[in-house]
């Protein structure tokens, strides 16, 4: 009697159902058929723009269970236990070779590489249940591995498709009048001292040339001391924002960091010497979290953090206050002006005063920078300035009335754009060999050279 036994069908039932995926992936699976010998089938890679294969491989080994539970699984983890005659056999292979794990009970399929192996042991294989599943969001790790052994250079263009990019741009909304008048003061530096003697001082306006530009009518204010009252006049903004004078696009430039300054002072400070806009304390020492909205939903950041010493004479004391900031940059594109957001830190010693050693702790953070986090800060200061309010939270919100700071400015969120390819973020985080160095140095805390004692 012709039978086919359950590890037959179990089998072929995982080699067709990766099959299936890998086709809906966009690639080609093809089965090695009755003679496998330790290798089932082939994936080669496809460029998912010009639809050319890429003549990139990688070799797969399909193994199905219907266990509901694998060997040492978590929820975040199991792992397999390769036969040593299949790994002798897969390490001399052309091709990279990879384990794709079926589980009939949840429908779940995972990959790894064979070469990925922990410690000592050359058999056993640590799955990552997120990082490690077939799916569009590791592919392009997949596809990374199909590089002929012993050649360099070979590349693999990214695997996934319609990615959205966000713009670290927000376009700037400027009221319809601008001021100008004449100024017995050359520059605003030698404006500043008059203007101190007076009370109720705004700096939110330029003077170049003996020239006074600000958004603020100076009529009847201390902005008085600094011009000549006969002859403030209000000018369409546009005779400035679009003019082609290399002169009118600095005082603009200038105008615009000035407003904001002022716009949102007391929740901003601002360091003229990093040119950075960064979260302004709410005392010495004390930290502070702001809530905002991100892509996920309503989320929350410590934008002023303290950090204490770990060790040494001074544990417990204050080392840095680090605190959230950015680089601001004023654009002028097809005749619109745009703020373009460049997320970085500021640190103090308590929270106002610049640390000494400021540039040494940012270059410690920036080396433990991931996408993500530069992402998160991005759309921290993009809801902080399009002012918007979470309107799902108690309490009152982070901005005044309107009647005591009118917005002068208006910074609106810009749409992202839909990219032809993927950025292969994951695939760059895993492969990079000073991935998990970086990793380590990050979960160490903080940077922290070493200070004079």
């Amino acid at each position: 009697m012709k039978t086919v036994t359950d590890n037959q069908l179990n089998g072929e039932l995982g080699e067709t159902v990766v099959k299936a995926a890998v086709l809906g992936l966009g690639h080609v699976f093809d089965n090695r058929g009755r003679l496998e010998t330790g290798i089932d089938g082939m994936i080669e890679f496809r460029d998912p723009v010009t639809r050319k294969m890429t003549g990139k491989s990688v070799l797969v080994q399909v193994k199905t269970t219907k266990r509901k539970q694998l060997t040492a699984e978590t929820e975040d983890s199991f792992e397999y236990l390769m036969q040593i005659a299949d790994v002798e056999y897969w390490r001399d292979t052309s091709l990279p070779v990879v384990i794709v794990i079926y589980r009939q009970t949840d429908q779940s399929i995972y990959w790894k590489s064979v070469d990925a192996t922990i410690d000592d042991d050359e058999r056993r294989l640590v799955f990552d249940k997120v990082v490690d599943r077939l799916d569009g969001g590791s592919i392009d790790r997949l596809a990374a591995l199909a590089v002929e052994r012993g050649r360099h250079g070979s590349f693999v263009p990214p695997m996934r498709t319609g990615e959205q990019a966000h713009l670290n741009l927000m376009s700037i909304r400027m009221p319809d009048e601008i001021f100008v008048a004449d100024s017995p003061f050359a520059s605003g530096r030698d404006a500043v001292p008059e203007l101190l003697k007076a009370e109720g001082q705004h700096f939110d306006w330029v003077i170049r040339g003996r020239r006074f530009v600000s958004f603020r009518n100076p009529i009847g204010t201390a902005l008085e001391a600094v011009i000549d009252v006969d002859t403030v006049e209000a000018v369409e903004t546009d005779a400035i924002s679009d003019s082609d004078d290399h002169d009118d696009e600095i005082v603009m430039i200038e105008l615009l960091r000035r407003t904001m300054a002022e716009q949102f002072g007391g929740i901003l400070s601002y360091s003229g010497k990093d040119r950075v806009f960064y979260f302004s304390a709410d005392g010495r020492y004390q930290t502070s979290t702001f809530h905002y909205r991100s892509l996920k939903g309503v989320t929350s950041a410590t934008v002023v953090q303290v950090y204490p010493y770990k060790k040494g004479k001074r544990k417990g004391d204050v080392h840095n206050v680090r605190h959230h900031g950015f680089s601001p940059r004023f654009e002028r594109i097809g005749g619109e002006w745009f703020l373009s957001i460049s997320p970085t830190f500021a640190f103090t010693e308590d929270g106002f005063r610049p640390h000494r050693f400021a540039s040494d702790l940012l270059s410690g953070k920036k080396r433990m920078d991931r996408n993500g986090s530069i992402r998160g800060q991005f759309f921290l200061f993009r809801f902080l300035l399009s002012r918007a309010q979470l309107e799902d939270t108690e309490g009152p919100g982070l901005f005044p009335s309107e009647e005591a700071i009118p917005d002068v400015l208006g910074f609106e969120p810009i749409e992202p754009v839909v990219m032809e390819v993927a950025v292969p973020e994951s695939a760059w985080s895993t492969t990079d060999p000073n991935a998990k160095r970086m990793k380590a140095e990050s979960e160490d805390g903080p940077f922290q050279p070493m200070l004079e004692m």
